[in-house]
């Protein structure tokens, strides 16, 4: 399949060298045993799953997702979302919004658990959350995309 990629490549005038060329096929790959692991019979992809995006900084390679055919090891525990005129801050509402694998997929750039971190980048995150690139594996239900804006919007309290 890679040689077909690279003939194709070449074709659509892309970029012929080698580190370009490693990445682009490593993506193609990547997507294509995930689109072969969806389509079995028994498979469970997450729900609203957007379809990924590549770019430089991707974690697109094996083991970077959980297989929709592995079963369930990571259990989000329910984030208690404070009333209208309830305090919203980032240790008890906030950080638990953000699963060990969200924290691990971003620890290239920033830590989702550190309060300085998520305070420090929090138009972009609100940014992706709105849009619905972030996390990676699905989209946010609209009342903890709410819950960040309102954390947001009210000073980006810690505790």
């Amino acid at each position: 399949m890679g040689s077909l990629i690279c003939k194709s490549a070449d074709e659509a005038g892309l970029p012929a060298d080698p580190e370009f060329r490693a990445a682009f096929v490593s993506y193609i790959e990547w997507g294509s045993r995930l689109a072969l692991e969806n389509s079995q019979a028994g498979a469970k992809p997450p729900m609203h799953m957007p379809m990924p995006r590549w770019w430089w900084a991707c974690d697109a390679k094996p083991g970077s997702r959980l297989s929709a055919l592995a079963p369930a090891t990571e259990v989000q525990q329910p984030v208690a979302i404070p009333g209208p005129n309830e305090p919203v801050n980032f240790t008890q509402h906030i950080k638990p919004l953000f699963r060990k694998m969200d924290r691990e997929s971003m620890s290239f750039v920033f830590d989702l658990w550190s309060h300085r971190d998520v305070r420090t980048h929090s138009s972009e995150i609100l940014k992706r959350l709105e849009n619905g690139t972030m996390p990676c594996d699905g989209v946010w239900p609209k009342d903890k995309v709410d819950l960040f804006r309102r954390w947001v919007e009210s000073g980006m309290v810690e505790s």
